[in-house]
């Protein structure tokens, strides 16, 4: 990550990722819904992760998140790498000839975001533990490693 120091918390399907600052005592504050939000539905396919990357990092820098943009960007790299992954099992399973839709929802309250990936299967990605030569394997460990 440049320009500043950041936490991340991820899961299978999404992470957030937060400046580091001082925070106040939250007295009177409520619930309120992150003002800044955007969704990007995708084809499933192979170009997919990197129109996420454009994305994440192009919305991270209008936020004036750009601190949090690459650990956004490779977050989101991996994750909907993984969707694109189960929406094609999906897909030969169920025969279908179209291609599924994955989607991207990204969502910030000026210091932090929220990066969610979704896809149509009902199965939640499982880390693998990839030998050094693998060239796969390794997305959810990053994930995990960056939270």
């Amino acid at each position: 990550m440049s320009g500043g120091t950041g936490a991340v918390l991820a899961s299978c399907g999404g992470a957030h990722l937060a400046r580091i600052t001082e925070h106040c005592s939250g007295a009177g504050t409520a619930f309120q819904p992150w003002p800044l939000q955007t969704e990007l539905p995708l084809a499933a396919l192979p170009t997919a992760p990197a129109c996420a990357r454009g994305h994440v990092r192009a919305v991270a820098h209008e936020w004036g998140l750009s601190g949090l943009a690459d650990t956004a960007e490779l977050l989101v790299s991996e994750l909907v790498t993984n969707a694109i992954q189960a929406s094609e099992r999906l897909r030969i399973r169920a025969d279908m000839a179209i291609v599924p839709v994955v989607r991207l929802w990204l969502a910030s309250d000026r210091l932090s975001i929220v990066i969610r990936v979704w896809d149509r299967s009902g199965e939640m990605p499982v880390r693998r533990y990839a030998g050094p030569d693998e060239v796969g394997g390794r997305g959810l460990l990053l994930v995990e490693t960056l939270g």
